[in-house]
């Protein structure tokens, strides 16, 4: 049996889509428990109506207590042989789980894990694992995998995304792991967990094809700034905690220089906030030839784009005069005010700033607007800056030890 775990918190916008394609899928011997943090929506009302229609449906209501106490209760309460997670606000193709259970049993792993959609509005993306498809064992995870299991030798490329529900594990790899993870974490959860289980595994399976839909809604698109001493304490804590976790299995594989480099990615477009001495720096942090004042193009409305072109309008340090993206119609039913990037061409400004983390993308940016543009006219992040040890201080991430 396959025990799938849905934390819920205030998702009754969403809950009803997920639910049921769990509840759908083509591989029937599945407990399913939602665990209700809290909820002080509808969210209650919805999980006992599921109750009450499907006999697999198990509900725990409990007070607020966060994303880890929920997938831990959630855990603990389970008798599956096989674990797998689900966010409420997401749902999954129909035969997600009979195609990796079957490969499970196949390949005999302890881990399966696929691809993913990135859905937003009627936009879905495929986004697929920075490791070739395949069955590593022990011998090459420790030679293929473990390398470049978080970061793929680029800043920031992944190597294996830190969800938990895109995969599918064995009981008994996934639950000491989970309840390891400090419950005071209240960001970046699922790394915390998921690369301790991989670096412990005796073999994993990395489908090529995508099962989960991964929503892109507006409360995970525009995101919300919060008070800036609380939001260095929630990445003190991941950080430090995780560290400390990862150094007791440097004799596997020594992860925190990737580690390091995971929570950067996780901080830069944060940095108005968690950087210390930001707002003092003469030029616009880890753009280093934009000047205040500055007239720009904006390019990029994901969360990095969204938090900066926040912190540009609020503070004034450069005045942005096109927000531009690909995907600017679904970003508009949004109510962002984003534009088609065709509008570069009539625009007079000193830079196009390119707001994007991931390097592929961003590289590939970077070569198109410069032959557009030339490529003093266009800002990428700069890596080398990032990683320095100035950077690191102001981030707080200098005490780590090599």
């Amino acid at each position: 049996m396959i025990s799938v775990i849905i934390p819920v918190y205030n998702a009754e916008e969403y809950l009803d889509q997920c639910v049921r394609s769990v509840c759908r899928q083509t591989y029937t011997e599945l407990e399913i428990i939602l665990v209700n943090d809290g909820s002080t929506d509808r969210s209650y009302d919805i999980c006992e109506k599921f109750r009450k229609q499907d006999q697999r449906i198990r509900v725990i209501h409990n007070e607020n207590k966060g994303l880890v106490s929920a997938r831990i209760d959630g855990i603990n309460a389970s008798r599956g042989e096989y674990i797998a997670f689900v966010d409420a606000d997401d749902w999954i193709e129909p035969a997600m789980y009979e195609e990796m259970y079957k490969t499970m049993q196949q390949e005999q792993v302890d881990i399966v894990m696929s691809g993913r959609f990135e859905d937003t509005g009627d936009v879905s993306r495929a986004v697929y694992h920075g490791i070739p498809k395949g069955r590593y064992d022990r011998q090459s995870l420790v030679r293929d995998v473990f390398p470049k299991m978080i970061v793929n030798e680029n800043f920031f490329e992944w190597g294996i995304f830190p969800g938990l529900w895109d995969k599918l594990f064995r009981r008994e790899n996934l639950y000491k792991y989970q309840n390891k993870v400090d419950r005071a974490i209240r960001m970046g959860e699922d790394a915390a967990c998921v690369y301790p289980c991989i670096l412990n595994a005796k073999s994993i399976y990395i489908m090529g094809k995508c099962f989960y839909h991964y929503r892109q809604s507006t409360g995970t698109m525009v995101k919300q700034k919060d008070a800036i001493e609380v939001e260095r304490h929630r990445f003190l804590v991941l950080y430090e905690t995780v560290k400390q976790q990862l150094e007791t299995y440097r004799d596997i594989y020594d992860l925190r220089s990737q580690w390091t480099d995971y929570v950067l990615f996780l901080m830069i477009p944060r940095a108005d906030g968690l950087y210390r001495g930001f707002e003092s720096l003469e030029y616009l942090f880890p753009f280093p030839q934009i000047k205040k004042g500055a007239d720009i193009v904006l390019y990029g409305a994901g969360t990095y784009g969204q938090r900066l072109y926040r912190y540009l309008k609020e503070s004034g340090f450069c005045n942005v005069i096109r927000w531009v993206d690909r995907n600017y119609r679904q970003l508009q039913e949004f109510g962002l005010p984003v534009e088609n990037p065709n509008v570069i061409e009539q625009t007079t400004f000193a830079y196009i700033v390119v707001a994007v983390s991931f390097a592929k993308p961003r590289k590939e940016l970077y070569r198109e607007l410069s032959m557009k543009y030339g490529n003093n006219k266009v800002a990428i992040l700069d890596e080398e800056l990032v990683k320095s040890r100035e950077s690191l201080m102001a981030f707080g991430l200098n005490k780590i030890k090599f």
